[in-house]
């Protein structure tokens, strides 16, 4: 056997382009593998370590230059992406739709916030606190989903961060289940609030309960006071200075043909701590587009006469 590429500092495979990792949609989940063209480390023998001796002449385990690939591996698959997104790349994020889109200036936002957290990376990987992060706001479709995934993905597959990705409707059922089954919370929400980026989708969707509503207040503040970053999504419009509804997410939502959910808005659905917290940590900015699932539809055949 031969040394794996990783030893050598060498990829020129295909399949990874260049990551040494592989996704791919599991049954809820995307996830993660080595590369095969990897093979079996002939230092580490698979495992990560080998064994060395340091300036004193005692032996000691070291890490593998494959250990670090191991380890992103790990955190991809940790993060709970959704299996559909597994892909996402913030590349393929295009401009579609014509004039009223801002998809290109929504990636070099994006791809803003992901060099300041890589600026902030420490040397063990973790991230430095109070980097402020993002909140997209547009109607259903414009690709918010396909932001949050592409930058969650970059994250840990390229830089090794620790990311959690949530469901906002799906962490409510899924913490519902629990409780049923007699476990309380803290399992669930501690990792959500300890990870060094937040990647939160959905916010404002349900039944905006007092339980609900305490749940985002849960994850909000127990972030706010460690500095960490949050991402989030909403199909809920932002309030603009006077308190009034974003107009420019009003029109995004005329053209693409759907509504804003009766021009609601997302602090009407978190009420007026949640939303003062993300406003302080979060840009807000407006996904304006149609709704791209639409716009990949075939047109309906027409029936022969």
């Amino acid at each position: 056997m031969t040394a794996c590429l990783a030893e050598l500092g060498m990829n020129t495979c295909e399949s990874c382009r260049g990551e040494d990792i592989v996704t791919r949609a599991g049954a809820q989940y995307a996830e993660a593998s080595l590369c095969p063209h990897l093979g079996q480390c002939t230092t580490c023998h698979g495992t990560g370590f080998l064994r060395t001796r340091d300036a004193a002449g005692y032996e000691v385990m070291a890490h593998c230059a494959r250990a670090g690939i191991v380890r992103r591996v790990a955190r991809f698959n940790e993060m709970a992406l959704p299996a559909r997104f597994h892909d996402m790349r913030l590349a393929s994020y295009e401009a579609r739709g014509g004039p009223h889109n801002n998809q290109r200036q929504m990636r070099a936002i994006v791809e803003g916030l992901r060099d300041r957290l890589i600026d902030a990376q420490r040397p063990d990987g973790s991230i430095a606190p109070g980097i402020r992060g993002l909140g997209l706001s547009g109607t259903p479709g414009v690709g918010k989903t396909h932001l949050l995934c592409a930058l969650a993905r970059e994250l840990t597959i390229d830089y090794g961060m620790v990311v959690r990705y949530a469901d906002f409707s799906n962490l409510l059922w899924d913490l519902k289940s629990r409780f049923q089954q007699g476990s309380g919370e803290a399992a669930l929400l501690g990792p959500l609030i300890d990870a060094d980026v937040l990647v939160l989708d959905e916010v404002g969707k349900g039944k905006a309960s007092e339980w609900d509503i305490s749940i985002v207040d849960a994850l909000v503040a127990g972030r706010y006071n460690r500095r960490k970053t949050i991402v989030f999504a909403t199909n809920y419009a932002f309030a603009d200075a006077a308190g009034g509804v974003d107009m420019n997410q009003a029109a995004s939502g005329a053209r693409a043909g759907g509504g804003l959910n009766h021009l609601e808005t997302l602090k009407d659905r978190v009420h007026d701590r949640v939303f003062s917290r993300l406003c302080e940590m979060c840009e807000l900015v407006t996904v304006i587009g149609p709704d791209q699932r639409k716009a990949s539809l075939p047109h309906p055949s027409r029936s022969a006469r």
